[in-house]
């Protein structure tokens, strides 16, 4: 993007707003992933063998939610599959509410275990201003799969 189209983009073209002569590139991060939950309560049952990890899911706010207030539906097409974890979707609810476009995809299928069944992963696409700051592998796994001390169960 040029730097013209990102300072119009933002309608900060005219304002006068100095802005140093930088490279900003668009990069899409993981925000969340977690088990989707509530789906033994809606229509997982239905299409559970429809899907398949990568596809994509759909983020519903539901500001009217009275178990809730925070409350994001997950939905594979028009089927509601549940729910995102309360207290861990405060910040994808006030993105959602700001109308901040995220995309979520099915990241885990576990047909053994109905409360585990389907992983939602979330990532949110941001203007940055250098490439990399960090390189880690985590970026690519669950963020349960890394090989930490805590994750592993073995505190003592």
């Amino acid at each position: 993007m040029k730097r013209s189209d990102f300072l119009k983009a933002f309608g900060l073209g005219t304002t006068g707003l100095i802005i140093p002569n930088t490279n900003w590139a668009q990069k899409s991060i993981k925000i969340y992933d977690n088990y989707i939950k509530g789906l033994v309560h809606y229509q997982f049952q239905g299409v559970k063998l429809q899907i398949a990890i990568g596809q994509e899911l759909m983020l519903k706010r539901e500001v009217t939610n009275i178990y809730d207030s925070f409350a994001v539906a997950v939905f594979y097409g028009t089927e509601k599959l549940g729910y995102l974890t309360a207290y861990e979707n405060i910040v994808i609810a006030n993105l959602l509410e700001q109308g901040v476009r995220l995309n979520g995809f099915v990241s885990k299928l576990n047909n053994n275990d109905i409360y585990q069944a389907v992983s939602v992963e979330i990532y949110v696409n941001i203007v940055i201003e250098s490439p990399k700051i960090i390189e880690t592998d985590l970026l690519q796994k669950r963020a349960d799969d890394a090989d930490d001390v805590y994750r592993k169960g073995i505190i003592s």
